[in-house]
């Protein structure tokens, strides 16, 4: 079997050969390996050596708030949620986690409504060691704050040398765990989550797969909770047993049919801010 269709096999993801191509010659340099056959051969008998080519071709970039209107919806919804009671805390995932910054925006956002964070569990999967130990480490770069509304930056985190570390109230909300969606174990837990946040995962896979993926998905979300995709995966999750809710610039979405207590109101974009520092006390 060659290194790409390996490759496709154990994540799913839809590679072009010269992707491919690069990431294998990357890593006979690194072994060092001459042989290609010698290498397809080495891959095939190793675990080892699969994990390591498959960080050098996954896509792990993202930033802190990408696309701010997905956490304003689900915060709304969240907060909604639990005004209505309930017995135990909501769950909430994200996947693929990358290096943190979807999961951390998340406890962020729900830190600043007021929501306090035993009535929420953040549960964070990646196919990524490297992209796991980061996201455990809490620390980033300038490139994971982008746009004009940085004001959580301060609230939120302590600038080190030239990288922001998260503090410890945020970083001790996510769990982080590794995870592949496509193995069947993943939803081993039918109706846990009450929200999904899956987005721009889908555009790698072939539609099989993304077929596979999403039923996976749908297995994992309560029957009233609501899921998140990119932009251009919603016609997919449509396709396959989802329906869009009324969130611009959100890309919500529930089973078909399910009626999710959805707010009839999604309030305003909002941003992080600071706490306004506290007033000095009169005089008696």
């Amino acid at each position: 079997m060659k290194a790409r269709d390996r490759l496709q096999q154990a994540t799913g993801l839809n590679l072009t050969e010269t992707v491919v191509g690069r990431a294998v010659e990357r890593r006979m340099q690194a072994l060092p390996l001459a042989d290609a056959l010698a290498y397809e051969r080495l891959l095939a008998t190793s675990a080892h050596e699969l994990s390591a080519l498959t960080e050098l071709v996954v896509v792990p970039e993202s930033w802190m708030f990408r696309d701010a209107e997905a956490f304003v919806a689900a915060t709304a919804f969240i907060v909604r949620r639990l005004k209505a009671g309930g017995a135990r805390p909501l769950r909430i995932l994200s996947v693929p986690c990358a290096g943190g910054e979807e999961p951390y925006s998340m406890a962020m956002s729900l830190h600043s409504a007021g929501v306090a964070s035993a009535d929420v569990a953040i549960d964070a999967v990646d196919l990524s060691q490297v992209a796991l130990a980061r996201a455990r480490a809490g620390r980033y770069t300038r490139n994971a704050f982008r746009g004009r509304h940085l004001d959580f930056r301060e609230r939120f985190f302590t600038a080190v040398d030239a990288e922001y570390q998260i503090c410890e109230e945020i970083r001790g909300q996510v769990s982080f765990n590794h995870a592949n969606i496509l193995d069947p174990a993943f939803c081993s837990r039918p109706g846990y989550y009450d929200v999904i946040f899956c987005r721009n995962l889908l555009i790698y896979f072939d539609d099989p797969t993304v077929a596979t993926a999403i039923a996976s998905l749908s297995r994992l979300l309560a029957g009233d909770g609501i899921l998140f995709a990119g932009y251009a995966e919603v016609p997919a999750f449509c396709r396959n047993g989802f329906a869009a809710l009324r969130a611009p610039g959100a890309f919500a979405l529930e089973k078909a049919g399910a009626g999710a207590a959805w707010p009839a109101r999604l309030p305003a974009r909002q941003h992080v801010r600071p706490a306004p520092p506290a007033r000095p006390a009169r005089p008696l």
